[in-house]
């Protein structure tokens, strides 16, 4: 075989071979860039849904952070209304007095609204006059008609318009007395260490009617249905404290520890500060 039929490679010089061999050296040398080349597009796919996944969960987390403030304020606009109330009547308000909730007596401290004026106390919570206030218009301030919702919802994570995101907790030995009216004077375990009103993600009651989490009945476990206090909110559901602090509820919190924080005189030697600490209350 002459030089005319020999190949010579440049990457080994001394080695020459017949002309028709660089055709499989060809096909070897696209071979290889063509796995070179899909390993970088799979790299670069990979990177892509990485990013991606990354992007997604901040997004997340940041709608879940929104959704948590915007709840916790709303808690605030409660504890609020509960402050503002006890200075114009010197008691808190009560949970079911007459048969009308707390949510309807503190109305007028948590939206300029005529819902308050309209709602008849010479009927049941439930007749039809006052089941109609948060979705029929009435008139506002300058002749307008408009649809006031209730201010205390709707829980979080859902559509129930009706229901209530916040529950008073009721009992002898809770904040909302039944059936009366309680004095800050009864809180004898501070106001700092009692829980007024928590959160709930039920959607099984009205905001109008007078039910609420009831001491003697109520779970002391969160997030146990229905009768406990609950939430959707990955740092767990808001509370509502005596002196009108808002603390997320850590769901591992002990329920004997729940239970002392719940009465309003159980006398149990509770340190706010040092739940906070242990990271059983978190601060919103």
């Amino acid at each position: 075989m002459d030089a005319t039929e020999r190949w010579w490679c440049p990457l080994w010089p001394s080695l020459q071979v017949p002309r028709h061999r660089p055709l499989i050296l060809n096909v070897i040398r696209l071979r290889s860039t063509g796995l070179r080349r899909k390993t970088l597009y799979a790299a670069i796919g990979l990177l892509c849904v990485t990013c991606l996944t990354v992007v997604a969960f901040a997004v997340r987390n940041a709608a879940n952070r929104a959704a948590e403030m915007s709840c916790s304020n709303n808690m605030r606009q409660v504890g609020l209304a509960f402050a503002n109330y006890h200075a114009a009547y010197n008691r808190y308000p009560s949970p079911d007095f007459g048969g009308h909730s707390w949510r309807v007596r503190t109305l007028p401290f948590m939206q300029s609204s005529p819902v308050y004026s309209e709602y008849r106390f010479d009927e049941t919570w439930d007749s039809d006059a006052n089941l109609s206030l948060d979705v029929r218009p009435l008139e506002a301030k300058g002749g307008n008609m408009v649809v006031f919702a209730g201010p205390y919802g709707p829980p979080c994570g859902t559509d129930a318009i009706h229901a209530p995101a916040y529950l008073m907790i009721v009992g002898d030995h809770a904040f909302g007395a039944t059936q009366r009216f309680r004095d800050e004077t009864e809180i004898t375990d501070g106001l700092d260490c009692t829980i007024a009103a928590a959160e709930t993600s039920s959607v099984n009651q009205h905001w109008l009617s007078s039910q609420d989490f009831d001491l003697a009945t109520m779970s002391m476990r969160v997030n146990d249905g229905d009768h406990s206090i609950s939430s959707n909110h990955p740092s767990g559901p808001a509370v509502l404290f005596c002196d009108w602090m808002v603390f997320r509820l850590n769901p591992m919190i002990d329920p004997d520890t729940l239970h002392a924080l719940l009465t309003v005189d159980g006398g149990e030697p509770i340190s706010r500060d040092g739940l906070v600490a242990s990271g059983m209350l978190i601060l919103p």
